[in-house]
């Protein structure tokens, strides 16, 4: 029983990590415009492969900013997955031993949520751009295909060291 309530306490103490408070930010230079908006991005291999579609496609100037974070229907979300993977593991392995039991069951409660996890985007747009060139491209310091006027002498050549 004892090694029972370890493997389970094993579980939940994995299962609490990959339900950490992660917060990430990112701020641009340009002003936000409009409404916040709110998505739900889905991830495998514990985030490092985006199952959904980047947040931001109604926003045709870009993002003016971004926050990724794990809410609290993210974590419900996670634990969920993980009381799953728990049951489908214990179900899996129901004719073995209780030691096997509480291993499979461990294995599928970090395993689920580790294979499929959700966190929370919310986005601001930049605002449409008044002229005909984008706020974010720098103007042109010369015109293209420019060439010294006729007649300027030609730069002296660098000597080389010897």
């Amino acid at each position: 029983m004892l090694k029972r309530f370890g493997a389970v306490a094993v579980a939940g103490a994995v299962l609490m990590s990959q339900a950490g408070c992660y917060h990430t930010s990112i701020v641009t230079d340009r002003a936000p415009g409009g409404r916040e908006y709110s998505d739900r991005q889905w991830f495998t291999i514990a985030g490092l492969v985006p199952l959904s579609s980047p947040a931001g496609g109604e926003c045709p100037n870009g993002l003016a900013r971004a926050d990724s974070e794990l809410s609290g229907t993210d974590w419900l979300i996670n634990i969920g997955l993980g009381v799953a993977g728990a049951f489908a593991g214990a179900a899996i392995c129901k004719d073995e031993s209780d030691e096997r039991v509480s291993s499979c069951a461990a294995t599928g409660a970090t395993l689920i949520p580790f294979l499929l996890g959700s966190r929370t985007v919310k986005y601001t747009c930049v605002p449409e751009s008044r002229g005909q060139q984008q706020d974010f491209m720098p103007q042109p310091s010369a015109p293209q295909g420019y060439a010294p006027p006729a007649g300027a002498a030609e730069p002296a050549p660098v000597p080389s060291a010897p």
